[in-house]
């Protein structure tokens, strides 16, 4: 599709991709204060005038301070791995984010109150839309992580709001944004993630396999060896985590179980079979590249929806995007990334299917075989049941891959935004950096370069492969998933954002 451009250059797209969103709901989509045919209106060309001048808007500013709060939450957890959390709190903060900026556009309506607080015409500023946002993002993190209030009081402080300013006192941008978030946040607290107890397990559940150390496996012990088995570390068995998330209420699609894959392969299938010896040649060949390749994406994995997040921060700054514009765009992506994360975990439980790890050592047992031997030991002849995968291995199923769902739900949600599949980003890993072979890999600069989102998602999910984490099946199913869920999501939050919900 072809993009208009203003006088400035700047890519606009009349808030959503409008060819897009026309094929799929047969609707207009007009710009943030008012209908296409009347053009633009004064907040919004103040927004198009702040846009142009450059700097993070106060949308990628707040992505920015939930992304490094989810971050400090798995640093001061001692990185415990429980990814789905991350891409509910950026559905929340957005969701919030959302609502409240709804109350001042023309056409929107808010997820949880419709527009029952849409504010006249002569109240959608731009100012009162900084205010709203603001205080919407504010109180999001606050539930979301009530023990870094005062890192949240700091940021309002520093945008010139104030944090005692409580009043749900709709007459005010504060008011509409306290109100907006508290619908928000109770339908959330219900939801089945269990956030008011630590996200602990609500579903009792049991792994078949007995736990094996994570260092060997004890074939005689394996109850069935396609199933998920936990492992042992130094004495401690981490439990699956968080297995009630396929049970946590959406937040845009209608049933998880609509969007499950067909079953995985069974224990000696053709197709498993290949797998094993597809995943044992990427291990015993890794090359530096493919090194970097796995360590990089498996960066901060308490949220892999945090790397899409920032996927959607460089689309912003390369395009200019205006305040509403990135409202919309991050609105619609984090609906679709936390409603794929429990599709994920709702595949994962159901088919509670076992990581490579324990299936290959349990194929390759009472055998010598070629693999990596281990921090900085390269590729060695080992143990068949000591197979060492290069990345750690995360405690939940193997079957679909959490980083391709994620990765080809936001690679579809934003070429379904912007009309393109175009990216651009790039990341450089220095000589010697690598987390897991420290001052070894790579021997010189890896350069990681993606010309267009899928590219991206293609790398993300190919990732765990080479690190020895998954099978290409966890992929291949992940993606299509990813890109099902991500349809869905797209034609609800554009019904929002048309008024049409």
């Amino acid at each position: 599709m072809s993009l208009s451009r203003t006088s400035t250059g700047r890519r606009r797209r009349a808030g959503t991709s409008a060819a897009v969103v026309a094929v799929l709901l047969g609707t207009a989509v007009g710009t943030g204060g008012g209908t296409a045919a009347a053009g633009t209106s004064s907040p919004d060309r103040a927004e198009s005038a702040e846009a142009a001048r450059g700097g993070d808007n106060l949308v990628l500013q707040w992505n920015q301070v939930t992304y490094d709060a989810i971050v400090k939450k798995a640093t001061e957890t001692n990185g415990l791995k429980r990814p789905p959390l991350g891409s509910r709190v950026l559905a929340v903060v957005h969701t919030c984010v959302y609502d409240a900026w709804a109350a001042y556009d023309a056409r929107a309506v808010g997820t949880q109150l419709g527009d029952d607080l849409r504010q006249p015409y002569y109240k959608r500023t731009l100012a009162n839309r900084k205010t709203a946002i603001n205080y919407a993002a504010y109180d999001a993190l606050n539930y979301l992580f009530p023990e870094f209030k005062s890192d949240f009081d700091a940021k309002l402080r520093a945008l010139g709001q104030d944090p005692a300013h409580t009043s749900r006192n709709t007459r005010t941008a504060a008011g509409v944004a306290h109100t907006a978030c508290d619908a928000v946040i109770a339908d959330r607290r219900t939801d089945g993630s269990n956030q008011e107890n630590e996200y602990a397990d609500t579903t009792g559940y049991t792994p078949l396999n007995p736990a094996q150390d994570v260092s060997a496996l004890d074939k005689s012990t394996v109850v069935d060896p396609v199933r998920w088995t936990p492992l042992r570390i130094d004495g401690f068995v981490p439990p699956f985590a968080t297995p009630q998330w396929g049970e946590v209420k959406p937040f845009a699609i209608k049933d998880p179980v609509a969007f499950l894959p067909p079953p995985p392969p069974a224990y000696g299938s053709k197709k498993l079979k290949a797998d094993i010896k597809t995943l044992m040649d990427y291990n015993a060949n890794l090359t530096d590249r493919q090194k970097v390749i796995s360590e990089y994406w498996l960066e901060n994995s308490e949220t892999p929806a945090g790397h899409q997040n920032k996927w959607a921060q460089y689309i912003s700054r390369r395009d200019q995007n205006t305040l509403s514009e990135d409202v919309k765009m991050f609105f619609t992506l984090n609906l679709a990334m936390a409603d794929a994360g429990i599709v994920a975990w709702k595949t994962k439980v159901h088919y509670d299917y076992a990581r490579p790890t324990t299936v290959i050592r349990y194929d390759k047992s009472g055998k010598q075989v070629r693999g990596y031997a281990g921090r900085g030991k390269g590729t060695q002849t080992i143990a068949g049941e000591t197979w060492f995968p290069y990345v750690t291995t995360p405690p939940f199923a193997a079957y679909v891959s959490g980083h391709a769902v994620w990765g080809s739900t936001a690679a579809e949600s934003l070429k379904l935004w912007t009309g393109s599949d175009k990216f651009g980003d790039s990341h450089t890993t220095k000589a010697g950096s690598s987390v897991y072979e420290p001052g070894v890999t790579p021997a010189s600069d890896v350069t990681l370069t993606w010309e267009t989102l899928s590219e991206a998602a293609t790398q993300d999910g190919l990732s765990r492969v080479y690190g020895g984490g998954h099978w290409t099946f966890d992929i291949d199913e992940g993606e299509k998933v990813g890109r099902n869920v991500a349809k869905a999501a797209f034609s609800v939050a554009v019904k929002y954002i048309n008024g049409t919900a």
